[in-house]
């Protein structure tokens, strides 16, 4: 007798135990189970139908003590990727594809915030094919960047209101002439300037026939007529202020230019 007291008093605790923590229904079921029995055993000792009803009484007791079953703790959600991504950049010129509207920018040119090439004068012409990178603004300039004006016959170079070229200004297309003709592949753009004195009807006539004027003279010294074009821009296109004498002279002008 005192040792069935002594078995009972173990078992009954380590089973208790171990229904504090239930994860399956199997596992719920081998608490009562067990409580079942260490119900008949404590039961047993008084007297051997004590057992039977210990064992009813242990079971009814596994249900409230084994409780229900908790679920299995979901797992940890995987971290969060961190650190630095690689963004496209096709052309390797520092400016992401996304803000890149040069996208096939030459390795090694060096580029603006849009990822096109420089240009720091603004002639159209990137720095890095530029042979006259400080052209100033608004100079017309060749493929290499350089200025593409070969000769400017400018304010005394035309009698007043007239397209007949003076001695002064032939003399000026002369040597001009000789430069054109070293150049075959080029051709020649004269463009005829006014300021703005008149209308602008009749300015834009009397500069288109001063280019012509000067057209005329160029192909009656050798120069082919396939290679030269003569428009008139009138006073649309001034490089002085026209509020003075000065700058109304430099205005009245005509350029000839290489394309």
């Amino acid at each position: 007798m005192r040792t069935q007291k002594i078995l009972a008093a173990l078992i009954i605790p380590v089973l208790f135990s171990g229904c504090s923590t239930l994860t399956t229904q199997v596992e719920r079921e081998e608490c009562i189970f067990g409580t079942a029995l260490a119900g008949a055993a404590g039961g047993s000792i008084a007297s051997p139908l004590g057992g039977g009803a210990g064992m009813i009484g242990g079971g009814l007791l596994g249900l409230l003590l084994c409780g229900d079953v908790q679920p299995a703790p979901e797992p940890a959600p995987e971290p969060e990727i961190t650190g630095n991504f690689i963004v496209p950049d096709d052309d390797n010129d520092g400016v992401p594809n996304h803000s890149d509207k040069c996208p096939f920018t030459a390795p090694g040119v060096k580029v603006d915030a849009n990822g096109c090439a420089e240009d720091s004068d603004g002639d159209g012409v990137p720095d890095y094919l530029d042979k006259c990178p400080e052209t100033p603004l608004g100079t017309p300039v060749d493929a290499n960047g350089c200025s593409a004006i070969l000769a400017t016959l400018q304010g005394v170079h035309f009698n007043f209101d007239s397209a007949t070229l003076t001695s002064e200004a032939k003399s000026i297309l002369n040597s001009v002439v000789s430069t054109i003709k070293t150049h075959p592949s080029q051709d020649i753009v004269i463009e005829g300037h006014t300021d703005s004195t008149g209308s602008d009807s009749y300015n834009l006539d009397l500069s288109q026939r001063r280019a012509e004027s000067v057209m005329n003279y160029l192909t009656s010294n050798g120069v082919s007529s396939s290679r030269l074009r003569a428009v008139g821009r009138g006073e649309s296109d001034p490089v002085a202020s026209n509020s003075d004498a000065a700058g109304r002279k430099m205005n009245r002008r005509v350029e000839i230019l290489a394309r």
